[in-house]
């Protein structure tokens, strides 16, 4: 089935869950690679005019479901939606109400004012709409949660809370929230104040003091008392060991992961440190990980960037710097080559929540085949996450599979066919990659996995398949690329030889956007390259979320 043929709601899930109309998720954003603006305008401004409330029920649907890959996507689309030519003035009303109802933080919040005032053409300034909808935000907060806000983070994206309660002139409902309302924009306090009063100035006050104090006897107890971030203190205080010992603790795993590199530069992480104790409990914390919902593959991901001494620098990044700073030679091949970690006890334990994040994927009862590409192309590193190869990406998602779900079914391309491999469930994923890379192969056919299933008359709900890049045809045979069967084909055909209507296939081409099988029919997606998202859309589309 095309694109042209879906229903407008499954578009707009497909819009939700990889950006794209077409059924291809491209890791760091589809606008990064291939903006689709205009169709995207085209199919809001239709479902807008024929069905409005259709579209605002698909948002508020995808809003719950754990596995969205991203929920700014959701705020980017309602954002282009009150904007929109279709979007009547009672539209445009019932928009903000489900903004209202569905922003879970005011990151959610500040999303929807940066996507609803980039399409504007003065992006400094606000239409009345989205004027009296931030009104309402703040009215609908407590006085309390106010001011939890704005010692929280000052700003999101360019705006700050004082900005937008100063555009939008607020009247509070109540003198409480006046109060702080008249602290945020003015320092002011009132001459008398009350229990309630003194309480919440309290919090704003010492919040204000912790941004300030650059001694950390000072800021350590702040961060207990308020149980603050370390965006949250002075930043030449981001380099004492006590004011990190003291945030980790309030620290989510997620934030954890991503500060791992930063803490092993500031020597924390060394043996015995009470840095690394603290790192290693949480990292072993079973309830916790799994209170935090967080995915086996964003533990990998992490886990491989501390490995590697952190994310590789942006080219244009170094550019600037060696242009704007005048780096000596020495300085610059820092950057380019961080220092690869040496904590064994931290990478153990990483492995561990691995294991322990395996937890929080439901097993979904299909059959799967995971077919892995192994030419020497595979080494290459991903699209949008250099500090992993293809293969090692590919094993991680095979490793994490067998773990969870009971019937998986792992091979090798090996040229016109594939070759199945013994893989230990509970082995270590570093064994696989190894025991993957003794199968060699010289080129790929990507519909080998389905006519190898065709024949054997094996029963596979979902075809997962892991090449490294576009280019894996030019490696084929001419006298066997005349005769391959494309992917799409070979699927319509086993699907009716076993009579599984359902059966889907997911090619990852995890080193370049060039992206090869979809043909825009519901049973097929595409993924390029590997970041946080991926394992919720590709889970999300195998249980039907989106087609």
């Amino acid at each position: 089935m095309a694109a042209s043929r879906l229903s407008n709601q499954e578009k707009l899930k497909r819009l939700i869950y990889v950006g794209n109309l077409t059924p291809k998720y491209f890791c760091g954003g589809p606008e990064k690679y291939y903006p689709d603006t205009e169709r995207k305008m085209e199919l809001i401004n239709e479902m807008l005019a024929s069905n409005h409330e259709d579209f605002l029920k698909v948002i508020v649907s995808a809003s719950e479901d754990k596995l969205l890959p991203y929920r700014s996507q959701l705020f980017n689309l309602l954002g282009a939606a009150l904007n929109a030519e279709a979007a009547t003035a009672d539209i445009k009303h019932e928009i903000c109400s489900y903004v209202l109802n569905i922003c879970k933080s005011d990151e959610d919040f500040f999303n929807f004012i940066k996507f609803t005032s980039s399409v504007r053409l003065d992006k400094s300034k606000l239409s009345t709409t989205v004027r009296k909808l931030i009104a309402r935000y703040y009215i609908k907060k407590s006085a309390l949660e106010l001011a939890h806000s704005f010692v929280a983070c000052k700003s999101w994206h360019g705006w700050t809370h004082k900005d937008l309660i100063k555009l939008v002139h607020i009247k509070p409902d109540t003198p409480l929230k006046n109060m702080v309302i008249n602290y945020i924009l003015l320092k002011k306090l009132n001459d008398k104040d009350t229990e309630d009063e003194k309480k919440i100035i309290d919090i704003m006050q010492k919040s204000e003091i912790l941004r300030k104090t650059k001694d950390h006897k000072v800021a350590v107890p702040l961060i207990s008392e308020l149980k603050a971030t370390i965006n949250q203190v002075e930043p030449s205080l981001r380099k004492s060991a006590e004011v990190w010992n003291s945030v980790l603790l309030n620290m989510t795993i997620s934030d954890i992961l991503q500060a791992l590199p930063k803490l092993y530069k500031l020597g924390f992480l060394k043996k015995d440190a009470p840095t690394q104790t603290i790192v290693n409990e949480n990292l072993t914390n079973s309830l916790k990980i799994k209170a935090s919902h967080i995915h086996p593959i964003e533990v990998f991901i992490h886990m491989k960037n501390f490995e590697k001494g952190g994310k590789p620098l942006d080219p244009k990044l170094l550019e600037h710097l060696i242009a704007e700073k005048k780096l000596s030679e020495e300085e610059i091949q820092k950057l380019k080559s961080p220092r690869e970690a040496k904590c064994p006890l931290v990478l153990n334990n990483l492995q561990k929540c691995m294991n322990i994040a395996c937890s929080n994927v439901q097993s979904f009862g299909k059959r799967y085949l995971i077919t892995i590409d192994t030419t020497d192309h595979m080494d290459t590193p991903c699209l949008f996450n250099k500090n992993i190869t293809a293969i090692e990406a590919a094993v991680a998602f095979a490793w994490f599979l067998l773990r969870v779900e009971k019937d998986v079914t792992v091979a090798v391309f090996k040229e016109k066919e594939i070759a199945v491999v013994q893989l230990d469930k509970k082995g270590h994923l570093y064994e696989h990659v190894q025991k993957l890379r003794e199968n060699k192969s010289k080129y790929v056919l990507l519909a080998a996995p389905i006519e190898w299933a065709t024949f054997q008359k094996k029963h596979v709900d979902i075809f997962l398949t892991f090449i490294h890049h576009k280019d894996f045809y030019a490696a084929i045979p001419k006298e066997v690329r005349e005769k391959m069967t494309k992917p799409e084909h070979a699927l319509q055909k086993y699907r009716k030889k076993v009579n599984l209507q359902n059966s889907k296939l997911i090619n990852f081409c995890l080193s370049s956007p060039n992206v090869v099988c979809g043909d825009g029919s519901p049973n097929i997606l595409d993924v390029a390259g590997l970041d946080y998202g991926t394992p919720r859309a590709v889970e999300a589309f195998c249980r039907g979320n989106f087609c």
